[in-house]
């Protein structure tokens, strides 16, 4: 007798990347997620499972937890790494949750088991950023000074709301009865001082680390302008490296709302994670810094990344007479080691600046 997982095995093309996804998964050693398991309550689904359908997700862009429990239903892809099981959105929601530092570290079992499969050709990666809304409100984010002015008006608020609360309670004394102003008082009184609470805390945050804006909500979250976006927001900057053969090699998620100080992290991420050496790499003009282009000439990698002021130089900008001084119009004299100037003038080497970028 054919079950149904027998007849969707029979409609899934013996070479698509769902069969790749489940031998490779299946290879992987998952007693450390398995020793978390309890022996009590409900029978639990194998995490092999559900890593197959949350990789298989991550590579054919379904990231949602609740899509994921859809298509475990009715996408016959799924429903063969399921096994015909059917795990709730909350079920992959916490099991993702609960095991990230694991899921972390099969992500690069992954891609060396791909390596050597032949999958990437790791001698030529892509880098590039996107950078993501964090879940948290501009207005949450203030400086010190924000975050003291904020502090006083809730302060204010408190002591309004115990004065009106107390004047409840002589009227309740009076009367003998339960006042419903009374319980709407103290649920705004308790709301505020949470809030006050959180506020002292990210205070507290600002001093320790010296940051100079937080926000209360996301305190990671940085202020970024988000893909498509006009407005500055709260956000994260996600960088990605990948194969010629389209394999993400190395991921990270960054604050730093600029890309120049993630070329380097990511190939060296890239090398750790395939145990190849990265031999060429292209990027955008928001990776382009004399710094970058040395790390680059110093490791013998070919980089394909246009100055940051490209489109400039190729509309002839900086040709104009109001941008005559900028630096691309000052002439290099190697025997002299020096420059000189639109004007004819020479100028000698003073000292070297270098610039910090805090994150």
């Amino acid at each position: 007798m054919r079950t149904c997982l027998d007849y969707v095995e029979t409609v899934i093309p013996k070479d698509h990347l769902c069969r790749v996804v489940k031998e490779v998964v299946f290879s992987l050693d998952t007693e450390v997620i398995e020793a978390k398991y309890s022996f009590l309550g409900q029978r639990t689904y194998h995490p092999k499972l559900l890593l197959s359908v949350l990789f298989y997700g991550y590579a054919t862009g379904v990231r949602s937890s609740r899509k994921i429990e859809e298509r475990c239903l009715s996408d016959h892809f799924y429903i063969y790494l399921m096994q015909c099981y059917t795990p709730d959105h909350r079920t992959i929601s916490d099991f993702r949750k609960n095991n990230l530092k694991e899921i972390e570290k099969y992500f690069v079992d992954i891609v060396r088991i791909f390596s050597k499969l032949g999958y990437t050709n790791i001698g030529k990666i892509y880098i590039d950023g996107t950078k993501l809304k964090g879940n948290a409100s501009a207005k949450r984010t203030k400086d010190r000074a924000g975050f003291e002015k904020w502090l006083s008006e809730i302060e204010e608020e408190i002591a309004k709301i115990l004065k009106e609360g107390e004047a409840i309670d002589n009227q309740e004394d009076k009367s003998c009865k339960i006042d419903p102003e009374q319980e709407a008082l103290l649920e705004k009184l308790t709301d505020r001082k949470y809030l006050k609470s959180k506020i002292e805390e990210a205070l507290e945050i600002m001093k320790e680390e010296a940051k100079e804006k937080i926000n209360l909500t996301d305190r990671d979250a940085n202020h970024m302008k988000p893909g498509g976006s006009k407005d500055i927001r709260p956000g994260y900057n996600c960088q990605a490296a990948v194969s010629e053969g389209g394999i993400i090699v190395a991921a990270e998620s960054v604050t730093d709302a600029n890309d120049r100080n993630q070329l380097k992290p990511m190939i060296e991420q890239t090398e750790s994670n395939t145990q190849e050496a990265v031999k060429e790499t292209a990027a955008d003009s928001g990776y382009g810094s004399y710094s970058n282009y040395e790390y680059l000439d110093q490791k013998g990698i070919d980089g394909y990344v246009p100055d940051d002021h490209f489109q400039q130089y190729k509309s002839g900008e900086y040709q104009k007479e109001e941008n005559r001084y900028h630096y691309s119009n000052f002439t290099y004299d190697a025997l002299s080691d020096s420059y000189v100037c639109p004007e004819g003038k020479q100028l000698t080497y003073w000292k070297t600046r270098t610039n910090l970028v805090l994150v």
